[in-house]
């Protein structure tokens, strides 16, 4: 099979669950090109995150245990290691810092649920370059392994410290120091999960129930996100201009309510405001960008 086909089969789990995970995102789905930026820097990060576990592993095993490393096996004492610190701590630091340093302070992560997408874009960017490391060495086959299961398991861990995350952003209370337990469980439930796979004995059947956990625990955020989202009803109706008087007319409208005017439905799509705050829009917007709401075309009942 030739790279290019290899690089697009590597590429395919990530941007699936991406595009899955950018769906759950309900109240005010964030702009395309961060959750991008975040995933390009998810990538970027594996380099120096690979340097430093490289170093890590030198200095557990030598340089000769190093080269006849994957051919020999190890003790429990070196999987350990392998799996907590090697792996786990640092992957998830890394991770942790791509979306601490360049999405945190961006105006538009502003909602409870935008640690999920921007961890969970983070760290299947971080997946992703890894799928094409595994696929160039071995075999492109390994992806039908890693896409499901390896891929999806770095979502699961790293959205254990997006969402204390994102709590922190909106003010919720304590949410430092879930931020610092979060990031603890996410290197912790990476390292059991790398632990079982490494003995590569009965032990690895234990990932099952662990990535079972972890969807329940992730299922659980995601709902708690919603129901405490500030944007959660925030709706608003569309208005335009009456093409008669350019009076403000709700969108739905088949007369204006000021001259009366009948308005085809083929109407002018100018001069669109949200019916909330009353600011301009875009003819295709979806969200106001000044109050956040969420913009409908037809009359909002609670």
């Amino acid at each position: 099979m030739n790279f290019l086909a290899v690089i697009v089969i590597a590429f395919a789990p990530g941007i699936f669950w991406m595009w899955l995970i950018y769906r759950w995102d309900r109240h005010q789905p964030e702009p395309r090109w961060l959750v991008i930026r975040a995933f390009l820097c998810g990538m970027v990060i594996v380099l120096p995150i690979a340097l430093i576990e490289l170093l890590l592993m030198l200095g557990n095993l030598g340089f000769e245990g190093l080269l006849q490393f994957g051919q020999t096996p190890l003790s429990l004492g070196n999987i350990a290691y392998e799996a907590f610190i090697v792996a786990g701590m640092t992957e998830e630091l890394g991770k942790f810092l791509v979306v601490r340093l360049f999405i945190y302070k961006s105006p538009y992560f502003d909602d409870s649920t935008d640690g999920i997408i921007y961890a969970s874009a983070a760290a299947l960017g971080f997946a992703t370059l890894e799928n094409v490391g595994y696929a160039l060495s071995y075999s492109w086959q390994i992806i039908l392994a890693r896409g499901p299961i390896s891929t999806f398991a770095h979502v699961l861990f790293s959205v254990i410290w997006g969402y204390p995350l994102a709590l922190r952003k909106i003010g919720h209370p304590r949410a430092t120091l879930y931020v610092w337990l979060g990031l603890i469980g996410a290197m912790v439930a990476h390292g059991f999960f790398d632990f079982f796979l490494f003995t590569q004995s009965w032990y690895a059947l234990m990932v099952i129930p662990l990535m079972a956990g972890l969807i329940v625990a992730l299922n659980v955020m995601l709902r708690h996100s919603r129901r405490i989202s500030p944007f959660r009803n925030k709706v608003a109706e569309l208005y335009t201009d009456c093409p008669h008087c350019a009076a403000k007319t709700p969108a739905y409208a088949n007369y204006c309510p000021t001259c009366g005017g009948q308005i085809a439905n083929d109407r002018q799509k100018t001069g669109n405001t949200c019916g909330n705050c009353g600011s301009l829009l875009e003819s295709n917007a979806r969200y106001c960008t000044a109050c956040g709401s969420r913009i409908i075309e037809k009359p909002w009942k609670n």
